[in-house]
Parts: C-alpha cells; sequence; structure tokens
C-alpha cells in the first residue's frame, strides 16, 4: 500500500466524520443551495490552484498563489463549510441541527487549531529549506489563508490543465461531487 494511503488516525477521522454527516444530513433547499455552491467555489479554487503547482520545482506566485499562499487550504476550508451547510437543517427537532450548533465548530476547532497550525509550520519550514530567500520575500508579501483582492506578487505562470490530473484534484472533484450527491439523496424519503 502506497505510503500516502496507509491507514491514520486523520484519514480515519475524516472517514468517521463523513459518515457522521451523511447519516445525520437532512437537508433544507436553502441550506443544500448555499452549502453546494461554497463547495463549487472551494473545488473552483482547488482546481484553479493546482493547475498552476509544480510541486517542488519553484515558489508558485502565479494565479491564485499571486493572492494568497494556501489557495488549497482555503478551498478545503469552503468545501468542509458547503459540506456541513448542504446536510443541515436548523429546525429543532432534526438530527441535522447537530451538524450546525456541534459538529461545524467542532470540525472549524480542528481545521484552525490543529490542521492549519500543523500544515503552515511543516510546508513553511519545508520551502525555507528548499528555496531560502526566495520563499522568505514570497512569505512577507502574500497573505496565508485570507486571499488579498490584489495580486501581490506577479509570475506569467499560465493554468496547466494537465497539472490539474497530476496534483491529483480530479479524485477531489469527484469526492466532493459524490458527497453532494449522496447529501442530496436525502431529500428522498427513507425506507426505514
Amino acid at each position: 500500500m502506497p505510503a500516502s494511503r496507509k491507514p491514520t488516525i486523520r484519514r480515519l477521522t475524516v472517514y468517521v466524520c463523513c459518515a457522521l454527516v451523511f447519516l445525520l444530513a437532512r437537508p433544507t433547499p436553502l441550506l443544500f443551495a448555499v452549502g453546494a455552491t461554497l463547495c463549487v467555489l472551494g473545488e473552483l479554487l482547488r482546481i484553479w490552484a493546482c493547475g498552476h503547482l509544480r510541486k517542488n520545482q519553484a515558489v508558485i506566485r502565479s494565479g491564485p498563489y499571486s493572492h494568497v499562499k494556501n489557495p488549497l487550504y482555503l478551498g478545503t476550508f469552503l468545501i468542509l463549510v458547503g459540506i456541513v451547510f448542504a446536510a443541515s437543517d436548523p429546525d429543532r427537532g432534526s438530527p441535522g441541527r447537530y451538524l450546525l450548533i456541534l459538529f461545524l465548530p467542532f470540525a472549524l476547532g480542528v481545521f484552525f487549531f490543529y490542521y492549519l497550525p500543523h500544515k503552515f509550520r511543516v510546508e513553511a519550514g519545508r520551502l525555507r529549506r528548499r528555496f531560502g530567500a526566495e520563499w522568505d520575500e514570497y512569505d512577507r508579501r502574500v497573505p496565508d489563508f485570507l486571499p488579498s483582492l490584489l495580486p501581490r506578487v506577479s509570475d506569467p505562470g499560465r493554468f496547466d490543465a494537465g497539472l490539474v490530473a497530476e496534483n491529483s484534484e480530479v479524485g477531489m472533484a469527484l469526492l466532493v461531487a459524490i458527497g453532494l450527491a449522496a447529501i442530496a439523496c436525502r431529500f428522498l424519503p427513507l425506507p426505514w
């Protein structure tokens, strides 16, 4: 089994959380539409970023990387929030209510206080060792997570659709689509 696919506590936790969201899902049309829109925006951002990402070859400054240092994490955040909203029902008697009042704050806490700080620390250190002053200049000019409206750096790099597949984003896009389809199926009456 490839190292990236070995079972880990983190991966198991993600699978358990996905199952929990599906089991509690009681989507309402409005929240599903809001959530699906966030998911699509998040995935489009991830695709745009992957189309510019040449891992370990250079400090990437084109496309979304000229606005934000971590567009893939921002896209993941939008997808996380979107899935929870798409599955939620704010009505008092609905189990889908707990997705908004318990699960979303928990998931956001893990994302912002564990996942992002760990990723920022590990990746920034690796990029600093690999690219030195070039990374430090980019790191100083471009925000970590909240994008600037105007590009902070310029690079003529172009979007390359082949990089989207090379960076394994096609699989992520399929997972997001399958997740939304599974939640949408919860609109149908359950046989049990």
